[in-house]
Parts: C-alpha cells; sequence; structure tokens
C-alpha cells in the first residue's frame, strides 16, 4: 500500500516536471516565432528619421503610418492586386469548397455506379501530372490565359481534400439518411440539411487550406498572367522585394512624400507590405478556430 503511494508521488512529480519543462519549451518556441513577426510590426510603423539614425523601435512613441499612407494611397498597385487576390480568394475557396463537398459526398456511397473508377482516377492523379507545358496548354485552349479564372479553375479541386472529406462522410451514423428518407427527404435534401450542418468542422479546415493556398498564390499568376492589372497580391510583393517594379505609383510616392516631410526608406515599405498581405488571414484564422481544432483531428482517432 505505502509502495503504490509512493509510486503515484514519484509519477505526479515526473509528470508535473514534464509539464512545466514542456510549457517552457513551447513557450520559448512561441516566442521564437512571433519575434520575427513583431520586428516586422514594429518596422513598419517606425519613423523614416529614427530608422535611418538608430533602427527599428519598438516605442510607439517613434511610430507613424506613413509608410502604410504611401503604399494604399491612390494608384498604388497594392490596392488593384489586393482586389484581385480578394476576388480569387473569396470566389476560389466557395468553388473549392462546393465542388470537394460534392465529389466526396458522391464517392463517399459505395453503391454509387463507377465508385471504384472515381477513387481510382482522384487515387491517380495524386500520383502522376502531365507536366507544367501540357498543363498550360489546356489552360490556353480554355481561353483562361490572363484572366482571374486561370488562378481559380485549374486547381479548383484537391484530391486529398476530397479524400478527407469522403472519410468524413463516411463516419457519420447511417442511421440520419434512413430516417430522412422515411421522413421523405430527397437526397439532395439530406445533403443540405443534414449532411452539411454537421460537416461545419470539416468544412472550415479544408476551406482554410483553400483559402489559404489562393491566398498565398503566385507561382501560376507568373506563367498565365502577364496583364499588370490582374497580377495578384503576392506577385505584385514579389516584385516590390526584388525591386523589380516600383512600389507605389510615382506621383503618389512624392505626395505622400511632401505630406510625410520624408520618404519612408524601402526596407519600411517592404515590412509594410508584408504586414498587409498577412493580416486579412490572421483576422480570419480566430473566428474558425472551433472547428480547425475539431477538422484536423479527422481520421487521427477511430471510434
Amino acid at each position: 500500500m505505502f509502495g503504490q503511494k509512493r509510486t503515484r508521488v514519484r509519477e505526479s512529480a515526473a509528470s508535473r516536471i514534464f509539464d512545466v519543462a514542456n510549457y517552457l519549451l513551447l513557450g520559448v518556441l512561441g516566442i521564437v516565432t512571433l519575434l520575427p513577426f513583431l520586428y516586422i510590426v514594429a518596422g513598419s510603423l517606425t519613423t523614416p528619421l529614427y530608422y535611418r539614425l538608430v533602427g527599428v523601435s519598438f516605442d510607439p512613441a517613434n511610430w507613424t503610418l506613413d509608410s502604410y499612407r504611401v503604399l494604399l494611397g491612390t494608384g498604388s498597385r497594392l490596392i488593384e492586386s489586393f482586389k484581385v487576390t480578394g476576388f480569387v480568394t473569396v470566389v476560389g475557396t466557395f468553388l473549392s469548397l462546393s465542388t470537394t463537398t460534392a465529389l466526396a459526398y458522391g464517392i463517399s456511397k459505395k453503391d454509387l455506379p463507377g465508385h471504384n473508377f472515381f477513387v481510382w482516377f482522384l487515387f491517380f492523379q495524386m500520383l502522376f501530372g502531365g507536366g507544367l507545358i501540357p498543363f498550360y496548354l489546356v489552360v490556353k485552349s480554355l481561353g483562361l490565359i490572363n484572366t482571374v479564372w486561370a488562378m481559380i479553375i485549374p486547381g479548383a479541386v484537391s484530391a486529398w481534400y476530397v479524400f478527407i472529406m469522403v472519410r468524413f462522410f463516411e463516419a457519420l451514423p447511417p442511421d440520419l439518411e434512413d430516417a430522412a428518407r422515411m421522413d421523405g427527404c430527397s437526397e439532395l435534401g439530406i445533403f443540405w440539411h443534414i449532411l452539411l450542418p454537421l460537416s461545419k468542422p470539416v468544412l472550415a479546415t479544408i476551406g482554410l487550406f483553400y483559402a489559404v493556398g489562393l491566398w498565398n498564390q503566385w507561382f501560376w499568376a507568373t506563367v498565365f498572367i502577364t496583364d499588370p492589372s490582374l497580377k495578384p497580391l503576392q506577385l505584385v510583393l514579389r516584385d516590390m522585394l526584388s525591386q523589380l517594379v516600383p512600389i507605389a505609383d510615382t506621383a503618389t510616392a512624392i505626395e505622400m512624400a511632401k505630406e510625410a516631410h520624408e520618404m519612408p526608406p524601402v526596407e519600411v515599405l517592404r515590412m509594410a507590405a508584408i504586414n498587409i498581405t498577412v493580416l486579412p488571414i490572421v483576422l480570419v484564422y480566430p473566428f474558425i478556430q472551433k472547428y480547425f481544432v475539431k477538422g484536423v483531428m479527422i481520421g487521427a482517432i477511430k471510434g
């Protein structure tokens, strides 16, 4: 009896030590991860004079919004690219989530005609691709070159996300659908009124993955987009960081420099541009976090 108590005390002490060490390690990793972001935020707000003399300031007394006024002023390339990326992200996420959900629901039915073919087809295209040149020729033949749809339609469906959602639908109790059919509900009604409300975790998770991918998209824009007015935000940011294009319209930059008495350094403008591109995704995540935590566990626990 006393031996059991001693064992429990030892286990409790070891468990507490492990918890403390675990929290300390996670805290250090969190600080290391957060510091670069805080540095960029503070740098983007630092006044031009202080930045040139000292560097980045974490004191709000040395902060200003001049860099954001220059970047978001009239005629700014970021404003136009922000509209393009916003359209691509919103419309693309809705289209991808709709097609992925509908396809996964159909494949989750074992009695679907051609079920094995559709599963094999999705799995095959996960392993093999035609290459960049055939892909470009297909997009060109569809007339999507130099359109925003070239960044939405070709990658609208991810086979991996389809299989994740299929696993979710297969895990739902079949009695729900049977009861709905007995009440006279159609297949579309079952899908819309019963299964979709229960699918919020997986919809939020996959929707977030689609949205982040579309928001950060730049490679396919370099392949399919040559019109400067259709370049997405990340591509314009890449050009800005590599100094391939001016950061803002020349007239706007001169006007803002006069108002601010001094043009912000290029490094400060770059940090402000990075914050502008990151902020929307950072603001969206807290609203779907509760669903995201549940969604990422899909398939991890069998029961």
